[in-house]
């Protein structure tokens, strides 16, 4: 490609003759004049009519479209009496605006006038220098080289449309020449302009289509370039998931291949243990039967492994030696003397009989007037060998698999319902709808066992329906899992707790998998309303029929169960399985009670000397202190769980004080369970509220043991009648009583064991009011008489008490308590006595609400956040529990605002006073003046009495204001609404007390209220 430099030279400047550029102009100028009409045609030259056109600069014709070369006629071959004059006449317009020769060639002012230049009648007045010039100029051109012949014609046709040919200019186009030398040929300009704009147009719509296809064509290239990438980047995620994949193949490849040598190792080791075990209970059933004796007489009841033994015909005893209930070979052992000819067993003869008397029987005879629960005193080894002896014969019995089988064709889950292997054949996945669940499982348990599996036929069916229940959960469909899950229960029936231990890997995930199916909807649920207003309600149900999650809670306790008596090893596998989301959501509160209470009996199995709850990989990161997190989760939990009301199913009743009670019971026994190892007590002395919670929980259940009616105690006369039972005496009073046993019995170990590690003062601290709710709470324990409301206390209990206050008051602060207790008909005080008394007064004092939150109202109205109005309502909204709501007002719109974001949904701003009092069963009012109290209770149409539900609603006003307002107040309420309680309780302690929650609170009271302590 040339560059603009190559069209520039210093010698070819210098070549340019001087007046080139006047040439040039004049020549553009008289090529636009029209002759006049009068002068003959062929006087004139036509070197004048055509239109000649400088060449651009070598710079500027490089950007333009290519042209045709304009032919020029030569200078010489103008007449000089046709020479224009340097001074056209008058008649003679201005020359045009555009400069010809200096502008764009394409460039055609239309709008300019036609100029025709007038020739001069003078005589030429051209210097010989510009003559001279003129012909050098000539020459040159005469020297350019010759066009082709198709050009040449098209030239001379434009020519002779414009009336400049000359003839014999153009030799390849004489039928031109006539045409162009006419006499009347005229240019006809506004033809030419027609035509012109005609072929601009043209141009411009080729220019437009030109463009549109660029630009399609670049839209088509960028399509085709965003396909591309996205084929690349659908090429290289497809790449890294096959790789994955690959990986995570090959892991699980690895891990099955070491399970599953490590179950071959196992099923050797158990069937090693089963042979022995056969071994000797056949030892031991001899043994039994030879002491039992063999006489016709004695008839034992048929056992399970003799049920239809009765309808075979009877054998004939066989001999037993001796028989005189001793074996055989002992007395041979034991007399060498015998000769070995007389081994040979015989009848001993009449008179060689011995007879026994009843002091040589090696069984006591039974007592008759023993009492009956003496007879229960055996040692626990025996007990647990005939325990052990049931099961191995069981186990025996169901080792045969074809009586297994038998009994498995005939099982069914419940009386009245189809058999299991009939019920399955309804159901088919919907990948495979031709094929059966009964024909999978029945191909599963005729399938041969590999070398490493094992072929015990129980345990094969229990993984062939743990493999059908992983399909059901891969192809959602849960119509039959209740079947899979009755057969497992089937066939894991009297087995030992090895066999049922040797599915944890298998069955743990798939219950916690399937459990949360159910469980997670209603747990978002109850936190999200938007969430429950969109659940569907009739396919959540229908879920819940098909999952029975009360029966896959009940087999993972059981195997936990069996993975203890295993041994801990087991108890590990168990709990690397489960996971602590599960663990957190099945003890949320918005799941049903009995799940909650078998997720607390299972979590107790997991205490173990170095872990508690579930167990996190070792080969994780950090598995340490995730180990620890999790751990005091578990704890947090808990302990709130103990404060905390579970909300039953929608279409169930409210749960029972008894069922509550029995819920924190299960609660208390995981921290017993957790304080038997080192390592849970320390976790429970070092976590950073557990032990004031415990203590709050304790004060709370210390005051409900007083609220609580106590339960009847039925007459040995009149046996208690289940249809006669008034359900106004629900037997929740024992089991209160018995939460606070074991809640003064773990603090009680907790102080004692780790004296050093927990400081109970720092502890305290977590809760308000800790330290007077711990002392009034001992109190009332240690100074209890067990007697009809604080019946069920424990002596051993009230004596832990009393070790606890020794080792904390001093004796004068000791007699002080004493005298607090005291009534007068005794030194020890009973509940009533301490709740007349000085501690009890000091708790109410220092935040006795904390632990009566639940008996307070649960629609909390606040009028005021200013600056002692905001903190006062964040600390109240701190202690109060997650059920109670909040409705605040304020004239500021930004504090309602602030304080709405920090409540986490139980804050609800509202637009007036009436609509707090509407809404709220408590109101409290902080305002900085008077008037402003007034505004809030009296104003007609928006104030707190104002609200016609008004009924038995408590209002405080926490202003410090002036007594007038507040007796006006008080007035108005005792006149609009006489069951409203008003009273006046202004703070001391300004904005500083207010945010550490330190204020002093001075409580206003008429002389002749009935509410004035006496």
């Amino acid at each position: 490609m040339m560059v603009d430099e190559d069209f520039f030279s210093d010698d070819d400047l210098d070549a340019v003759p001087d007046n080139t550029l006047a040439e040039l102009e004049q020549n553009a100028i008289s090529s636009t004049q029209r002759p006049p009409a009068d002068l003959p045609r062929q006087s004139r030259k036509p070197v004048n009519d055509h239109i000649s056109i400088p060449s651009r600069p070598a710079h500027q014709a490089k950007q333009t479209a290519w042209r045709p070369p304009q032919p020029r006629v030569p200078p010489a071959a103008i007449a000089p009496h046709h020479r224009l004059d340097s001074n056209p006449p008058v008649s003679v317009p201005a020359p045009p605006s555009s400069d010809y020769g200096f502008e764009d060639e394409d460039v055609v002012d239309l709008d300019e006038p036609s100029m025709v230049i007038q020739p001069a009648s003078g005589p030429n007045t051209r210097h010989p220098t510009q003559h001279a010039q003129h012909s050098s100029a000539t020459a040159r051109y005469n020297r350019k080289a010759a066009l082709d012949p198709e050009t040449e014609a098209a030239f001379a046709a434009a020519d002779a449309e414009l009336g400049a040919h000359e003839p014999g200019q153009w030799a390849h186009a004489p039928h031109l020449a006539s045409r162009a030398s006419g006499p009347n040929s005229t240019l006809d300009v506004s033809s030419l302009q027609a035509r012109i704009a005609a072929l601009e147009a043209e141009q411009n719509r080729l220019r437009q289509s030109e463009q549109d296809a660029r630009n399609a064509a670049m839209a088509k290239q960028g399509e085709i370039a965003i396909v591309r990438a996205n084929q690349e980047k659908a090429m290289r995620d497809y790449e890294r998931r096959i790789a994955g994949m690959q990986k995570l193949h090959a892991e699980e490849a690895a891990r099955a291949k070491a399970e599953l040598d490590k179950g071959r190792k196992q099923r050797e080791k158990l069937e090693t243990e089963g042979r022995f075990l056969q071994h000797d209970l056949a030892q031991e059933a001899e043994r039994a039967r030879r002491g039992n004796g063999g006489g016709k007489g004695r008839m034992t009841a048929p056992g399970p492994a003799v049920k239809n033994k009765g309808q075979e015909t009877p054998k004939r005893a066989k001999k037993n030696g001796l028989g005189d209930g001793f074996d055989d070979d002992e007395v041979r052992i034991l007399s060498p003397s015998r000769s070995r000819e007389k081994s040979k067993d015989a009848t001993p003869k009449q008179g060689a009989k011995r007879k026994r008397t009843a002091n040589d029987s090696p069984v006591a005879a039974l007592s008759f007037t023993q009492p009956a629960a003496s007879l229960r005193h055996e040692s626990s080894e025996q007990t647990q060998t005939s325990a052990e002896q049931q099961v191995v014969v069981e186990s025996t019995r169901t080792a045969d698999p074809y009586d297994f089988m038998q009994r498995l064709l005939h099982h069914s889950p419940y009386e009245g319902h189809d058999r299991s292997i009939e019920t399955l054949t309804s159901h088919c996945l919907p990948s495979q709808p031709h094929r059966t669940f009964s024909s999978m499982l029945l191909d599963e348990l005729s399938r041969s066992v590999r070398a490493h599996e094992s072929d015990y036929m129980p345990l094969k069916l229990c993984r062939a329906c743990l493999k059908l229940w992983s399909r059901c959960l891969d192809e959602r469909y849960y119509a039959a899992l209740y079947l899979l899950l009755d057969l497992i229960h089937f066939a894991l029936f009297g087995q030992l707790s090895e066999i049922v231990a040797q599915l944890i890997e298998e069955a743990a995930p798939l219950c916690t998998t399937t459990i949360s199916l159910v469980a997670i909807p209603l747990v978002r649920a109850s936190t999200n309303p938007a969430y429950a207003a969109n659940l569907d309600r009739e396919a959540h149900a229908k879920l819940c029929e098909q999952i029975d999650v009360d029966e896959m809670m009940e087999f993972l306790l059981r195997l936990a169960q069996s993975a203890i008596i295993v041994g801990p090893t087991r108890v590990e596998d168990f709990w690397k399985c489960m996971e602590l989301p599960f663990t957190l959501l099945m003890l949320n509160k918005a799941q049903p009670i009995s799940q909650s209470t078998t997720t607390l009996r299972l979590l107790s199995t997991s205490s173990l000397s170095t872990t508690f709850g579930p167990i996190v990989p070792p080969r994780s990161e950090d598995a340490a202190s995730g180990q620890s997190k999790q751990e005091t989760a578990i704890i947090d939990r808990l302990t709130i769980l103990l404060f905390e009301t579970p909300k039953p199913p929608p279409d169930e009743p409210a749960y029972s004080e008894a069922e509550l009670a029995e819920l924190r019971n299960e609660i208390l026994l995981v921290f017993r369970e957790l304080c038997l190892t080192d390592h849970g007590g320390l976790l429970l002395a070092q976590h950073r509220s557990a032990v004031g919670r415990l203590v709050r929980f304790l004060h709370g259940q210390m005051e409900k043991l007083h609220l609580l009616p106590p339960a009847p105690t039925p007459s040995p006369s009149s046996p208690e009648d289940p249809n006669t039972k008034d359900a106004s005496y629900p037997p929740a009073h024992p089991l209160v009583a018995q939460t606070i046993n074991t809640t003064t019995r773990l603090l009680y170990h907790l102080l004692r064991t780790y004296d050093t590690t927990l400081h109970l003062g720092q502890k305290l601290q977590a809760v308000a009011g800790g330290y007077h709710k711990f002392l009034v709470s001992m109190t009332r324990i240690a100074f209890s008489d067990q007697l009809v409301l604080e019946a069920g206390i424990e002596d051993e209990v009230a004596e832990a008490a009393h070790a606890v206050l020794d080792n904390m008051l001093s004796p004068e602060e000791g007699e002080a308590i004493g005298r607090a207790v005291e009534t007068p008909r005794g030194t020890r005080g009973s509940g009533v006595g301490v709740k007349e008394g000085i501690g009890e007064v000091q708790g109410e004092e220092e935040g006795e609400a904390d632990t009566k939150m639940a008996t307070l109202p649960k629609n909390i109205g606040w009028i005021g956040l200013g600056l002692m109005g905001l903190p006062m309502a964040r600390n109240l909204l701190k202690k109060m529990d997650d059920d109670t709501q909040f409705f605040v007002f304020d004239v500021v719109q930004e504090s309602i605002d602030t304080f709405v974001a920090d409540g986490n949904g139980r804050v609800h701003a509202c637009s007036s006073s009436r609509e707090i009092a509407d809404k709220s069963d408590l109101i409290l009012s902080m305002v900085p003046e008077g008037s402003h109290v007034r505004a809030v209770y009296l104003t007609p149409e928006t104030g707190v009495l104002a609200s016609p539900n008004l009924t038995s609603q408590i209002l405080i006003d926490c202003s410090t204001i002036d007594t007038a307002t507040s007796l006006a107040v008080r007035s108005a309420c005792q006149t609009q609404h006489p069951q409203t309680r008003f009273y006046d309780a202004p703070v001391s302690g300004g904005v500083k007390g207010a945010e550490a929650a330190t204020l002093t609170f001075m409580l206003g009271i008429s002389r002749t209220s009935p509410d004035l302590p006496s």
